[in-house]
């Protein structure tokens, strides 16, 4: 095997793992602090070791000059930063969902720090997000944004053909950009659609109740009840919204991981 062979193989096998790297950075699951440095190597590691072989045909060859290979790798980071973006706001819907839950049963005001969301995020919605890995790891929706990482290489090939910019769609990005995040919030107001219809009818009561009985002291009376009315509903339907969850999001990202 010659110097130039050697070299064509390694920067082959240095844009698989640029772009695989770049996903896992942002798939859910693997973005929180808890999770160790060398889990990710380790994880893009291997499944480099698993996908470089199955798109050699599809890798460039080795650029002529620095900037050349310097705009490549560019690319592969930008790919795979996006897709594992894409796959993190579809997935997030979840505790999105959770955080207007809260907001409904009357538990806005329970706030915790989550990197996901941001910093005012509800206990719902936190208990969610830490259920995320396991949900996807249980029913077997990981697959789902591995095969898409494995599918990209075909409709998205390394390398930058002739007449493009960085051999990258810009249009195509950003309309899966925004096709995304609309998915995302859609699909958590369809999660979360019995607790606000519960939590319209509840309101529409108390300005009732309000209008009949003045005197009396509706918010102090009310809380506990919307609190206690609003975990029981939770509690029963927990189970069919990680369900319609599951379905939906494996859905998504078939759609979005399609050329």
């Amino acid at each position: 095997m010659t110097g130039t062979s050697l070299a064509g193989m390694v920067f082959g096998g240095l844009l698989v793992f640029v772009r695989i790297g770049g996903a896992i950075m942002m798939l859910p699951g693997f973005t929180a602090a808890s999770v160790p440095a060398m889990v990710r190597i380790g994880l893009t590691v291997a499944l480099t070791a698993i996908i470089a072989p199955l798109v050699a045909g599809l890798l460039p060859a080795l650029p002529a000059t620095p900037i050349l290979l310097a705009v490549l790798i560019a690319k592969e980071a930008a790919i795979g930063l996006t897709l594992g973006w894409l796959t993190r706001v579809i997935v997030i819907a979840l505790p999105v969902a959770g955080q207007i839950i809260s907001y409904q049963i009357g538990l806005a005001s329970v706030l915790l720090p989550n990197a996901e969301i941001g910093a005012e995020s509800t206990l719902i919605a936190s208990a969610l997000n830490i259920g995320i890995p396991a949900f996807m790891l249980g029913s077997g929706l990981f697959i789902v944004p591995l095969f898409g990482l494995l599918a990209s290489f075909h409709w998205l090939p390394p390398g930058i053909p002739a007449g493009s910019v960085a051999g990258i769609d810009y249009g195509s990005i950003i309309h899966g950009i925004v096709a995304g995040v609309a998915a995302e919030f859609l699909l958590a107001i369809q999660l979360a659609a019995p607790f606000l219809i519960v939590g319209l009818v509840w309101q529409v009561g108390l300005g009732f109740m309000t209008k009949a009985a003045p005197q009396l002291q509706i918010f102090f009376t009310a809380s506990p009840l919307q609190i206690l009315g609003g975990l029981i509903l939770l509690g029963v339907t927990v189970v069919p919204m990680i369900a319609v969850w599951n379905h939906a999001a494996a859905r998504l990202l078939i759609h979005g991981f399609s050329p």
